[in-house]
């Protein structure tokens, strides 16, 4: 399956389990995107606590420092759409509340193309297979399809908060998975 085309795209959601996973995974392309006049947005489903190994930092810190690095981080590529949902790191899991938050963000972003980490165990580079990366990535995915479409998943959504369904470009089966996978290799910032 090939990918929409860049000139197709107005708008990329971006979503991953902890600030900083955009920029290790993908954030050569998405400044290209940027450049291109392409909108994206973050949403980072962790608040990030866990992530200051021997910094001298408390745990009750980091959430704050790791998202303000994260903001300048985006602001350095153009990004600045940044959205945290605060589960705790280390503990994500893809439950109906996370599918709801991210059907949330889908509805109001209403991209084009969804970049997300992979569900799927890699044995190669088990670091890429970090417990959170699978729970976002299947939550994600899940959020695309059925939920964010569905105008029976989460009434609420648009009933107290007026965030509409059917907001992707493409409808079906196909076009929804040509969302999810494929979209970008690493590309170096030049």
């Amino acid at each position: 399956m090939e990918p929409i085309a860049d000139n197709e795209i107005k708008r990329v959601l971006v979503i991953n389990a902890h600030p900083d996973d955009s920029d290790f995974g993908a954030s050569g392309t998405i400044a290209q995107w940027v450049k291109k006049g392409i909108e994206v947005a973050y949403v980072f489903c962790t608040n990030g606590d866990q992530g200051g190994e021997e910094s001298g930092f408390t745990k009750e810190e980091m959430p704050a420092i790791r998202q303000r690095e994260q903001r300048a981080a985006g602001a350095a590529i153009g990004v600045t759409d940044i959205t945290f949902l605060n589960y705790v790191d280390g503990h994500l899991v893809a439950t109906i509340e996370l599918r709801k938050d991210i059907v949330r963000q889908i509805r109001i972003s209403k991209p084009d193309r969804i970049v997300c980490q992979s569900p799927e165990r890699n044995w190669d580079r088990i670091g890429a297979s970090h417990p959170d990366h699978l729970a976002a990535g299947e939550a994600t995915i899940q959020a695309v399809y059925p939920d964010s479409r569905n105008p029976f998943a989460f009434t609420d959504l648009l009933e107290k908060e007026g965030y509409n369904h059917g907001v992707l470009k493409k409808s079906g089966f196909l076009d929804l998975l040509n969302l999810i996978t494929g979209l970008i290799s690493p590309t170096p910032l030049i």
